[in-house]
C-alpha cells in the first residue's frame, strides 16, 4: 500500500482552561512516510500547538493534519444561526472571530456557547460549571424537541451503527465530552487556513475536496478518531501519546481508497459537504 502523503502530523486536542502535558492534554505526532521516523510533542498550551502545527504542516509534498476533533456541526447549524455564505466556512468563520483563546490556555467558550444557543433558538450546547451556568447554557442536557437539530452528525450515527460511542458536538463538559475541543479546534484551525505561508496549500477534507483526497501537493486538514485503531504495539506511558503515534503510522501505510468511504451514498456526501466526516479508521 502507498500512501497520498509524504508527511503525516496527528493531533489529539483539548480544551483545557490552563497548560496542562501529559494525560488529557494536547499530543502531536509528526511522521516522515519516507522513513517512518517520527517526532512526538506534548505543548502545554494551545497557542504553543498551533505554532507547533504551522510548523510541522510547512512542509514539501502532500501533507496530512488529522485532527481529533469534530470539525463541523449537523446539518442545518449555520442556517439556523443565521450565518450567509457556506455552511461549514462561515461557522469556521464565526468561531475564530467570537472566541479569545490567550497564550495561557484562559479562553469564553462558555459564553461563546451560549450565544449560539440564544443565535440557534433552543439551548443545543450543554455542559458547564454551575458558576457559569444561565439562561442560554446549561449544565445539564435540555430536553430533546422538535426544535432542536440532531444529537449526532450522520458520520458519528454510522460509527454508533458499528458499535463505536462517538459523543455529541453539543457536550461541552464531562466524561467523554467533544464539544470545547470542537469550539476551541475550529477557531484555531481557522486561524491556520489564513497564515500568508499555508492559505495557499491548505485544503479542508472533505468541506473543500470532496470525499476524494487531493492529488497535489496541498495540506489536507481533516478530521480523525484515534480510538479506532489498536495501540497496543506503541510504546509510551500516555495512552493520548500512542494513540497519535499509531493513527500516524497507519495513515503512512495505506493507500487512499482505504481512507475515505469511496462507496458513499448521496446522503452521506451531502451530510459530508456540510457536517464533516471522519477520515481513516473507523
Amino acid at each position: 500500500m502507498t500512501s497520498p502523503f509524504h508527511r503525516v502530523v496527528i493531533v489529539d486536542w483539548s480544551a483545557s482552561s490552563t497548560p496542562v502535558q501529559g494525560a488529557d492534554s494536547i499530543w502531536i505526532c509528526t511522521l516522515d512516510v519516507a522513513t517512518g521516523r517520527f517526532d512526538l510533542a506534548n505543548p502545554p498550551t494551545r497557542a504553543a500547538a498551533f505554532e507547533a502545527m504551522a510548523t510541522a504542516v510547512d512542509a514539501p509534498g502532500p501533507v496530512l493534519l488529522g485532527v481529533d476533533a469534530a470539525l463541523g456541526y449537523p446539518i442545518g447549524f449555520a442556517r439556523r444561526l443565521g450565518l450567509p455564505g457556506t455552511p461549514w466556512e462561515a461557522v469556521w468563520e464565526h468561531l475564530a472571530n467570537r472566541l479569545h483563546d490567550d497564550h495561557r490556555n484562559r479562553n469564553d467558550r462558555w459564553a461563546v456557547a451560549a450565544d449560539l444557543n440564544r443565535r440557534l433558538g433552543a439551548n443545543h450546547f450543554w455542559g458547564v460549571p454551575p458558576a457559569a451556568a444561565g439562561e442560554h447554557l446549561t449544565a445539564r442536557r435540555p430536553k430533546w424537541t422538535e426544535h432542536h437539530l440532531p444529537t449526532h452528525r450522520v458520520t458519528e450515527q454510522r460509527l454508533r451503527e458499528r458499535g463505536r460511542r462517538p459523543f455529541s458536538v453539543w457536550q461541552l463538559l464531562g466524561a467523554g465530552s467533544v464539544g470545547s475541543q470542537a469550539i476551541t479546534c475550529i477557531a484555531a484551525l481557522q486561524r491556520l487556513r489564513m497564515l500568508p505561508q499555508l492559505r495557499e496549500r491548505i485544503r479542508v477534507w472533505p468541506f473543500e475536496t470532496g470525499l476524494e483526497l487531493p492529488t497535489d501537493d496541498s495540506i489536507v486538514v481533516a478530521e480523525v478518531w484515534p480510538s479506532a485503531i489498536d495501540v497496543d504495539h506503541v510504546d509510551h506511558p500516555v495512552k493520548d501519546a500512542r494513540q497519535v503515534i499509531a493513527l500516524a503510522q497507519w495513515f503512512a501505510s495505506h493507500a487512499s481508497y482505504e481512507m475515505f468511504p469511496f462507496d458513499a451514498d448521496d446522503a452521506t456526501r451531502s451530510a459530508a459537504l456540510e457536517e464533516g466526516w471522519v477520515l481513516g479508521p473507523t
